[in-house]
């Protein structure tokens, strides 16, 4: 399977690049991460998700998001504070509320401060990450930002991929746990 740091930057920010497995097999209910990100941070967010069960998609506009949120909803959404198209992430944001249930909404910015966390915050974003991406924050924003997503729309509590089974003291051949 290619991960985005295999493709042009042109590609990556065209399609959509599945990385990972089956989700349902993982107990996650929308593992999608649509990210409105610049150009030249798609492949390093590609590789925080390289190997694992989420399926990334990358635009670059309002209006290229726009059309894909509504044919496909994702499980979370990261955007950078200022689109390629002039519009920010406040418009993006803005239209994400109108859809019958928003998903978390992930604010993403070189010069992340208390100031744009604390407006992001109560503008109705889930959280700010700094760039360059670091893939601890990154992962746990992500993964926090779903799991209260979904336990707020009271889809039962499952295990996600980043949790490992309860140890029964046993290892079953082949686990990697």
């Amino acid at each position: 399977m290619r991960t985005v740091a295999t493709l042009a930057p042109h590609l990556a920010a065209r399609f959509a690049v599945v990385i990972g497995e089956n989700m349902a097999e993982k107990g996650i209910a929308n593992a999608t991460v649509f990210a409105i990100i610049a150009e030249e941070d798609q492949a390093p967010l590609g590789e925080v998700f390289a190997g694992s069960i989420w399926k990334l998609v990358f635009a670059s506009t309002l209006f290229e998001t726009q059309a894909a949120l509504w044919r496909n909803p994702p499980g979370v959404v990261i955007c950078d504070v200022r689109l390629s198209d002039g519009h920010s992430w406040k418009d993006l944001l803005h239209e994400i509320r109108q859809m019958e249930d928003p998903p978390p909404f992930i604010v993403a910015d070189r010069l992340a401060n208390h100031r744009l966390w604390a407006e992001a915050l109560n503008l109705g974003a889930y959280d700010l990450l700094a760039k360059p991406f670091e893939v601890q924050e990154v992962w746990h924003a992500v993964t926090t930002a779903c799991r209260r997503h979904e336990h707020q729309n009271g889809v039962p509590r499952r295990p996600h991929a980043t949790e490992r089974p309860k140890d029964s003291g046993k290892r079953a051949v082949g686990t990697a746990w």
